[in-house]
This record gives C-alpha cells, sequence and structure tokens, in this order.
C-alpha cells in the first residue's frame, strides 16, 4: 500500500507543477480514500528541520543553521491508524538547506 500511496503523490505533485487542474479532482478522491484506510499522508515540504526529527531522513545539502528548512520531498510521511493509534509507517525522505 506504502508504494500506492507513494505513486499517488508524485502524480499529484507532477499535476500540481504542470497546472493538470483537469486530474485534481481524481486526485483528491483517490486521497480522500486512503484516509478512508487508515493512512495519513504528510508533506513537509518547507518545514524547519531539526535534527531530531524522528519522522523523517534527510539528506543535508548545506551545514545546517537555525533557518535550515526541508526544500525537496522524495517521499511523504506516512502514519497509519492501527487500532486507534497513528504509527508511522514511511519516514519521510527529504532534501535540507
Amino acid at each position: 500500500m506504502l508504494t500506492i500511496i507513494n505513486q499517488i503523490w508524485e502524480i499529484s505533485n507532477k499535476a500540481e507543477s504542470n497546472s493538470y487542474d483537469a486530474i485534481a479532482r481524481n486526485i483528491r478522491r483517490i486521497n480522500s480514500e486512503v484516509e478512508d484506510m487508515g493512512y495519513t499522508v504528510i508533506d513537509p515540504m518547507n518545514r524547519p528541520y531539526k535534527e531530531t526529527d524522528a519522522d523523517i531522513e534527510a539528506n543535508i545539502a548545506t551545514p545546517l543553521h537555525s533557518k535550515s528548512k526541508v526544500v525537496k520531498v522524495l517521499k511523504p510521511i506516512i502514519y497509519q491508524n492501527e487500532n486507534g493509534q497513528n504509527q508511522l509507517a514511511q519516514k519521510g525522505i527529504v532534501i535540507v538547506e
């Protein structure tokens, strides 16, 4: 299921960057179904980066400083709701500057 979610996320990002408004509704519907199945997908783009972040794996492009943030997301953060509790199913893979 994580592979499917990652592919949907990637298609969504490509559609946004290329202004494919025609499929935006379909992507929203698919994302809604994924959420109904108990998954939460988080895009950490522009999030401030801290070395203590447990839900992302970062490739550091420049020396860390107080304003370091996520500048590119290769894979989103995915949580799965199991028995009423959110469990980290996939760490986000990001680039930080």
